[in-house]
């Protein structure tokens, strides 16, 4: 297997077990607000700028909720790509109905949150650039989201040192897939799925020949275009104000929506719903 992923860096994060109390108060309500129980990469990554998180995820829930966000993301293209795979097939690589009810559950989260997440912060990518969309008169202000029915845990996100050689491996090369260059970061749904390494490898197999075609980034360019335009109707809808993004780290702020806009959550959304399709029991 190649190597040439085995030295990529690592993005800075910080994991829910990690957070201080005022992030973990803002990783407890994007949870509920959700309703899923996962804190997906680009808001732990938001975490470690100064005033990012704060900023992004307080426009998101000021401005549209994250309800808001759900509901434009049913505007979001579906991946014309089905392969259905038989479900022997992931039972023969040592799955459990138990296993693969898990692993179905986890992609579907990451399907919902993905698609509303990158409308939101290609909106926020845009306004962050645009001294114009902002106003001083705009305050962050929100309310967190009531507390309701108990959300399902899910294991933590493995750290990627702590994973055998080999699973490793094979995470960086599936992450490798469909892109022109050294990926900049490690899909979360990746690392996830190496909790089942043979789920990841069945993964693999399944996205390599997509890779290989060009469909990754067919699809990737189409998510990209779908989110630009949902996310110009949200800066353009009535009643939404923006406070100016954080001075001294608006520049890191931008980049790091731009970088996953336009990368991870850009490709991992039609993977994610490539690898359901071929999860569905059949």
């Amino acid at each position: 297997m190649s190597s040439a992923f085995s030295q990529l860096p690592v993005l800075p994060e910080i994991r829910q077990e990690d957070a201080s109390a005022a992030v973990a108060r803002i990783y407890a309500d994007i949870k509920r607000a959700s309703g899923t129980p996962l804190v997906n990469l680009i808001y732990r990554h938001l975490a470690t700028i100064p005033g990012g998180l704060e900023w992004v995820w307080g426009c998101i829930r000021m401005n549209w909720g994250y309800d808001g966000l759900l509901r434009a993301a049913a505007a979001m293209p579906a991946a014309n790509v089905a392969i259905i795979l038989p479900t022997s097939l992931w039972r023969i690589v040592g799955l459990s109905d138990s296993d693969l009810t898990g692993i179905r559950s986890l992609v579907a989260q990451y399907n919902l949150t993905n698609a509303a997440n990158i409308i939101g912060i290609t909106a926020l990518a845009h306004v962050a650039r645009n001294p114009a969309y902002c106003s001083n008169d705009a305050m962050l202000d929100w309310m967190e989201v009531p507390s309701g029915a108990p959300i399902a845990a899910i294991p933590s996100v493995p750290k990627l040192d702590a994973l055998a050689p080999d699973i490793r491996s094979l995470v960086y090369f599936v992450n490798g897939l469909g892109e022109e260059g050294q990926p900049t970061m490690v899909a979360s749904l990746f690392r996830h799925l190496a909790l089942w390494p043979s789920s990841l490898a069945v993964t693999t197999a399944l996205l390599a020949s997509l890779a290989q075609s060009g469909e990754l980034t067919r699809l990737r360019q189409e998510t990209i275009q779908a989110a630009e335009r949902i996310a110009g109707e949200l800066i353009s809808s009535p009643g939404v104000g923006f406070p100016p993004a954080p001075e001294a780290a608006r520049e890191a702020l931008v980049r790091a929506l731009d970088l996953f806009r336009t990368t991870l959550i850009a490709k991992m959304l039609p993977v994610g719903q490539i690898l359901s399709l071929a999860l569905k029991p059949a």
